[in-house]
């Protein structure tokens, strides 16, 4: 079970993203320079081992109430260690000790903003729920499925989750501080919705029931050569804009990645990386491993997705594409 992103908001903007320990309370992370990526040197450290051998163990505590913020405490790579090497010094009571003594330390020094960490807070219960039905950690994996071969395919569960997210986000009562990231996540529900209706449109369920699968439409028992080859080039369309609103919907989710940098969590997938699709088989049975984003022009606009109509002629400039045109 990971730490929500939640809890990680409510760690690091209580401890001010400063690590803990009084002789210590270095900044924990450094901002990307013109030459080198962002540097993260905190970490989200467990006051009860998250593990059932590790430091301060506890085997009776539920993982859930291991990963919450009650048992964590932000420290620096090096005090991290030492906590855990010197696990008799460190005791559950003395870390609690020093987690209050520090959070206390940055409400009267440092101005802490009680109503701005509440609302963050509110937002980041947002993507984590968005994170849960995406499934966004394995987004390589099933986006993959709809992009790999010439005949997409998705899981009933996933197909059902991504349905269920289509109208949460769209019945959402939003913060209402971060227009920014509001619009990212308007912008991906725009392009959800197209994507998962276009992938509908020519499905078949496995006999097993868990896939969804794309119907190879084109195939008729009577041969009919003209007709063949007509059908055929509308199954070609059709696969090709599935896989590009599928492109789409990862450029949409790494702008989502990247207003959560900016504005609510600036460590945010830094481990992970950004979103990333592998397509094929290619020539010599390769797959082809790539990262898709909006480019700087589009990302000035409120909803870089524009609706499908006008996507079908503007797909051909994304940075990625497998069709073009408005029809077959």
């Amino acid at each position: 079970m990971t730490i929500s992103l939640k809890t990680q908001k409510m760690l690091w903007g209580k401890a001010a993203g400063r690590c803990s320990r009084a002789d210590c309370r270095r900044v924990l992370f450094e901002d990307e320079t013109t030459a080198d990526d962002a540097s993260l040197v905190g970490e989200n450290c467990h006051i009860v081992a998250e593990s059932d051998d590790g430091p301060r163990a506890d085997p009776t505590m539920p993982i859930e109430r291991r990963n919450s913020y009650s048992n964590l405490i932000l420290l620096c790579r090096i005090h991290h260690k030492v906590i855990d090497d010197q696990e008799s010094t460190y005791t559950v009571a003395s870390l609690h000790e020093m987690k209050d003594q520090h959070e206390a330390w940055v409400r009267d020094q440092l101005g802490f903003d009680q109503a701005k960490q509440f609302q963050d807070e509110q937002y980041a219960g947002i993507v984590d729920e968005w994170e849960r039905l995406a499934h966004t950690e394995n987004w390589l994996g099933w986006a993959s499925y709809v992009l790999s071969n010439d005949q997409p395919r998705m899981t009933v569960e996933i197909d059902s989750d991504l349905e269920k997210l289509r109208q949460w986000l769209l019945t959402r009562v939003w913060p209402e501080g971060d227009a920014g990231l509001e619009s990212a996540f308007q912008n991906f529900r725009r392009v959800l919705s197209d994507f998962q209706e276009s992938f509908r449109k020519h499905v078949e369920r496995t006999s097993g029931g868990d896939w969804l699968f794309t119907i190879k439409f084109y195939q008729n028992p009577v041969w009919d050569t003209e007709r063949y080859e007509r059908m055929l080039k509308k199954y070609e369309f059709h696969v090709s804009l599935v896989q590009d609103l599928m492109l789409e919907l990862t450029r949409a989710a790494n702008l989502i990645a990247d207003r959560i940098r900016q504005t609510l969590m600036r460590t945010y997938r830094l481990k992970e990386g950004r979103f990333a699709v592998e397509y094929g088989p290619l020539e010599g049975f390769q797959f082809r491993t790539v990262i898709v984003q909006y480019g700087s022009e589009e990302r000035k606009e409120k909803m870089p997705y524009p609706g499908l109509a006008e996507f079908l002629t503007k797909r051909a400039n994304r940075d990625v594409h497998f069709g073009e045109g408005t029809e077959p």
